[in-house]
Formats: C-alpha cells, structure tokens, sequence
C-alpha cells in the first residue's frame, strides 16, 4: 500500500471531498441567513412603530412646541440655575434660580414652578413652587430621596402670560 492510500481511507461517512466541504458550508449559512431572516421578519412585523402613547397628538401638537420656543427666544429671558446642590437634613434640597431678561434686568413677579426629574429611576419625581425671595431670585425647598444626577425643569410665567422653560442637569450631593 502507498502513501497516497493510507492518508486517503474513507472514515465513517465516507470520503471527505470539496464538494462535501463545499455542501456542509453552504448548509451552515443557510442556516444562520435562514435564522437572522425569520428574527428579521418576526421583529419588523410584530412592532407597530409606537413607542410613546398618545404618539399622533403628540407629533401634531409639535408645530406649536416650535412656536412656543421661537416665542421663548424673542423674550430674551435667562434663568440661571444653581448646578450643584445639596441633600440636606430631611432630605430637603433647596433651589435657588436668578431670571433676568435680555438686557440683564432682574425679572419680578414671575409664577415659577421647578420639577426634580431623575433619569435613571422612575417615581422620584418632585415639583415645587419657587417663591420671590429678593428681585429675580427665586427660591424653594423639596424633599428629594437620592443624591446624584436629577434634571431640573423650571417653568416661569409672568402676569402678562408670557412663559419661559428651561431644562439643566443638576447634581445633588450631601
């Protein structure tokens, strides 16, 4: 027996030629292409695209979110917000923020709520009422129940029924 035969005996399911190699392959693909496509299929045909409720009023009442803050950057107002606060006894955070309008007048006289909203946990959410403490100083306390990143949503309107919002991230430490 040569040595071209002994390194070619059939092994248990026979011999192994490049058209076996070529067909275990192809079956191995086709199976994963086969798979990704039915996971393709079943994903696109079972999510109906809405991810929020109430999603067709929400995208409608969009024009007038652009109004309202086109309306917003021709009052020229600012709101400085405190950007580090403290988690004091009790829990209570206190909040202090300075409205001035574009030409660095402090702004009196404003209806001004804050709203503590934290990202990463649902429930701790917290609004308080700011009051004037001094002119364009506005002040309140809220009882928050975590240190760390919280967003901070002051909305501000004057007697006339011009409003201001505004949005910062804050971080709360003890």
């Amino acid at each position: 027996m040569s040595n071209a035969e002994q390194t070619q005996k059939p092994g248990f399911f026979g011999r192994l030629t490049g058209w076996h190699v070529l067909g275990i392959f192809l079956l191995f693909f086709g199976i994963v292409f086969g798979a990704n496509g039915y996971m393709a299929y079943w994903a696109i045909s079972t999510f109906s695209g809405i991810e929020i409720n109430d999603a067709y009023q929400k995208g409608r009442a969009y024009n007038h979110n652009l109004e309202a803050m086109e309306a917003q950057k021709k009052l020229g107002w600012t709101a400085d917000i405190e950007e580090k606060l403290i988690l004091g006894p009790g829990n209570k955070t206190h909040l202090r923020v300075r409205f001035a309008d574009a030409g660095g007048t402090p702004l009196t006289g404003l209806r001004v709520n804050g709203t503590f909203w934290r990202p990463v946990a649902q429930g701790g959410d917290r609004t308080l009422a700011l009051v004037q403490t001094a002119p364009g100083l506005y002040e309140g306390d809220t009882d928050l129940e975590w240190t760390g990143n919280w967003l901070v949503r002051i909305s501000a309107e004057d007697p006339q029924g011009k409003k201001f919002v505004q949005e910062k991230r804050v971080l709360i430490g003890r």
